[in-house]
């Protein structure tokens, strides 16, 4: 049965070696669609419809196993999901691991690899039964960058703030620096800017602030975000 918001059609492609398919009929069970392709393989299709491409595949995945029960192998060697409302696209946010990036046709292997400019390449790893291998992996893995809310406050791409506090001021005499700054980052229980500065002030963790200032203005550098 159809779900109302089922409405995309998408193909499920198997590609199925001249002794699996046999098994499949000594077991009983039979592709009476398939048909022997040029290179001895049985190609057979099956429609699935969904409300995505990554829902598509997660149903594909769930049919193939229930189906075949592991006669054919693992799913990611033998079936396809083509893509017919160009869902996977290549953009900043692209993810190697997301579903819908999964059981791509070698075409869009290759036109998805090529629009990444060398950010991706095939995943050639074997993978298990349980997680099988991504179609693209990343030349580089990209490293999240950590937000700048105010000089010394920084929240991670999780959430938390930060402030980066000094410990002890930088102390000079006769133009030599006999002691250096101390900087640490603190972990704030505030979870927004404006509650980060009333907890900063409560704490006092901005106690040095003022020795940081006239030490950079001797220095002649009044950019607290350079202090360190």
């Amino acid at each position: 049965m159809i779900k109302t918001n089922d409405f995309l059609k998408y193909t499920v492609k198997l590609n199925i070696e001249y002794e699996n398919y046999f098994r499949l009929i000594y077991e009983t069970k039979y592709l009476l669609e398939a048909r022997l392709g040029p290179d001895k393989k049985f190609l057979a299709y099956h429609s699935i419809y969904a409300n995505s491409r990554r829902k598509a595949v997660k149903k594909a995945v769930q049919w193939f196993w229930k189906e075949f029960k592991g006669l054919l192998g693992s799913a990611n060697e033998v079936m396809t999901v083509d893509d017919p409302h160009c869902e996977v696209v290549y953009d900043d946010d692209f993810a190697c691991n997301d579903l819908g990036n999964k059981y791509l046709e070698e075409d869009i292997i290759e036109q998805i690899i090529e629009e990444s400019n060398g950010e991706l390449i095939r995943d050639t790893s074997k993978g298990s039964e349980n997680h099988p291998p991504n179609c693209f992996k990343r030349v580089k893995r990209r490293r999240k960058k950590n937000a700048l809310l105010a000089p010394r406050i920084t929240q991670t791409p999780g959430g938390a703030i930060f402030y980066r506090m000094t410990e002890a001021p930088q102390v000079t005499e006769d133009g030599k620096i006999v002691q250096r700054r101390k900087i640490k980052n603190v972990k704030l229980a505030s979870k927004s800017l404006d509650k980060a500065l009333r907890e900063i002030a409560r704490r006092k963790l901005d106690r040095h602030e003022d020795a940081d200032v006239e030490e950079d203005s001797i220095n002649g550098n009044g950019d607290l975000k350079e202090a360190a």
